[in-house]
């Protein structure tokens, strides 16, 4: 069982019942400044020692790194709420772990013979009785364990009650400490299915997020990005954040010490003509583990006022007398319905092996006008050198020809959230009210809709925005881009059928396009999960090896394949005719299929 499309289980009713309340909003994800500052002066000691000395760190060697001020803060603020009575508080850690935190004992904390289970983990049972006032918990450990802890508060007294206020931080919605609870924000839909009988009967679950632990990891953390920014730009990349006929925006990297960017761009072929020159705005990207190369400058800039189907030729760089990138040539979406091609994959995961598949479908259409990229961009999206390993992969495609992605669960990875993404992707602010920009969003190119949409926030409050932004479309061709399936034999995403599907239908959407599951997909046009004779058809590729699975061929596939072999496929828009091919890294056609319109339809 895989993370699932968020869908936070409503509890106020149950709550109702229970003799506790959690009074507390909402936080974003976001590291405890107390622990954050700790942890910056924690990695600061450790660049100061040599690489054997941080690759050979274990817990202990770390807590000797410790001060008495800062073993307290790691002990005691990293989870910290107020109960206005004395409080039975469970520490529910995962029995896998192997690393026991180091507070819990020092704190007082006992294990008990209690075990809590869900489909994935079994957890043990740490508890301690704590006076009205604060209470404060610690860190899940130095090194990387994926899921955290979670906690349970109760009366310490049978009959009791108490009032929890002031959590901080918050992940979701507290709820009975239950069988069918959630533990982890970041996948809503692992429940726990054994809880002990009656040994939290009248207990509320604080729930988390897995990815916590990453706030505190130093055992094992420490890496080297491959290719370290320096005063020339590089990692040159284009997306679209505005209207493709008429704009550009572009972005690069270089080291801390250049302030300032720019674009200089004119007409391809006209080498008469000045440059034109359009400011860029700086984004700091910091990455406190990466040994040789923690911060680097991420310049961001927007062309408008192109015109639609021309060649533009550009350099960016500090200015015209500092380091420039080599000259490259980017062209605007035409007007009207002329015929167009886009490469689409999925999963690619920073993975160099998923390079020939580009390079080939490039190569068989020179022409595409884009590249589309259903999710798993990389494999943790909170590691810059992740990122700087996809944009190096693919430098060569990415300063020619706009990127255009969908975020999936490992650009967000564990609920930790996509900073990195948004900053590195400047993609259109066209999206539902409300959420934050270039997550979901339309993009209008050729006589096609894009809509790329967020599988890693809350499905539902996107529908709307769908509804409307499908009825509103006069788009011949309408594609909807998002990373977990719909359709999958393995892996069930009811919500995105029922809040989405039935969009797609009602509006007329001709293809979605998908991943996560690492597997080829082609469906049958569907309505209802059953074959029809309009409807969209559902697709799933994955753009490294795969993993072979042998099922029988669900009714609604009318391709599987799980042999695990790679594609990238290329699709062809030409007025009332779309045509897809898959192809392998040694450009042999695996799936083709075209879909027609009747004129005027």
């Amino acid at each position: 069982m895989r993370p699932s499309a968020l869908s936070r289980t409503p509890w106020p009713q149950a709550l109702a019942l229970v003799p506790i309340l959690l009074l507390c909003a909402l936080a974003a994800p976001a590291e405890v400044p107390a622990v954050a500052s700790v942890m910056d002066a924690l990695v600061a000691r450790c660049m100061e020692g040599d690489r054997a000395f941080r690759d050979g760190l274990q817990p202990e060697a770390v807590l000797g790194l410790l001060t008495p001020e800062q073993r307290e803060t790691l002990s005691s603020a990293y989870w910290t709420f107020e109960v206005s009575a004395p409080a039975l508080v469970s520490v529910v850690r995962d029995i896998s772990q192997g690393e026991v935190p180091f507070w819990l004992g020092e704190k007082g904390f006992e294990k008990t013979g209690l075990v809590v289970k869900n489909e994935n983990y079994t957890y043990e049972v740490w508890q301690k009785v704590f006076p009205a006032g604060k209470v404060g918990l610690g860190i899940n450990g130095f090194a990387l364990h994926r899921p955290h802890y979670f906690v349970g508060v109760g009366p310490a007294e049978q009959g009791g009650r108490v009032t929890v206020t002031g959590a901080a931080p918050v992940y979701g919605a507290p709820m009975p400490f239950a069988k069918g609870a959630y533990t982890y924000l970041d996948w809503t839909d692992l429940l726990l299915e054994e809880v002990p009988e009656g040994a939290f009967e009248g207990h509320t679950l604080l729930p988390t997020i897995r990815g916590r632990a990453r706030e505190t990891h130093l055992v094992g953390a420490f890496r080297e990005t491959a290719t370290p920014s320096s005063a020339a730009p590089d990692l040159v990349t284009l997306t679209w954040s505005g209207d493709p006929r008429t704009s550009m925006t572009v972005q690069w990297r270089t080291s801390s010490a250049t302030e300032k960017g720019t674009v200089l761009y004119r007409e391809a072929g006209r080498a008469e003509a000045p440059f034109a020159e359009a400011a860029a705005t700086r984004a700091v990207l910091e990455d406190r583990n990466l040994v040789n190369d923690q911060r680097a400058h991420w310049f961001t800039a927007e062309l408008t006022g192109l015109a639609p189907g021309t060649r533009y030729e550009y350099t960016v760089g500090a200015g015209p007398d500092g380091p420039r990138s080599a000259p490259a040539v980017f062209e605007t979406a035409a007007d009207g319905g002329a015929p167009f091609t886009f490469l689409w994959m999925s999963d690619v995961h920073n993975k160099r092996d998923s390079v020939p598949l580009l390079e080939t479908a490039a190569s068989l259409h020179p022409d595409a006008a884009f590249l589309a990229v259903s999710g798993d961009l990389v494999g943790m999206g909170q590691y810059r050198d992740d990122w700087e390993a996809l944009l190096t992969n693919y430098a060569d495609f990415l300063r020619r020809r706009p990127l255009v992605p969908s975020i999936g669960n490992h650009d967000a990875i564990d609920g930790l959230g996509s900073e990195l993404y948004s900053t590195l992707f400047r993609l259109p602010d066209n999206g539902p009210e409300g959420m934050p920009p270039g997550k979901t969003y339309a993009l209008n190119c050729g006589g096609l809709l894009l809509l790329s949409l967020d599988v890693t926030a809350d499905i539902a409050p996107q529908s709307a925005w769908v509804d409307r932004t499908l009825a509103a479309s006069g788009a011949r061709w309408k594609v909807a881009m998002l990373h977990f399936p719909p359709h999958s034999h393995e892996e069930d995403y009811p919500e995105i059928r029922r809040e989405w599907g039935t969009l797609f239908e009602r509006h007329g959407v001709d293809v979605v396009l998908s991943g996560h599951v690492h597997y080829y997909q082609r469906t049958f046009p569907l309505r209802g999960g059953e074959k029809a004779e309009n409807g969209p058809v559902y697709l799933i590729s994955v753009g490294v090896a795969g993993r072979a699975r042998p099922a029988p061929r669900p009714p609604y596939a009318e391709v599987l394949d799980l042999g695990g072999k790679p594609t990238c496929q290329a699709f062809t828009v030409d007025g009332d005719t779309l045509t897809m091919n898959a192809y392998t890294a040694e450009g042999e056609v695996r799936d083709t299929f075209t879909l027609r319109k009747p004129r005027g339809a």
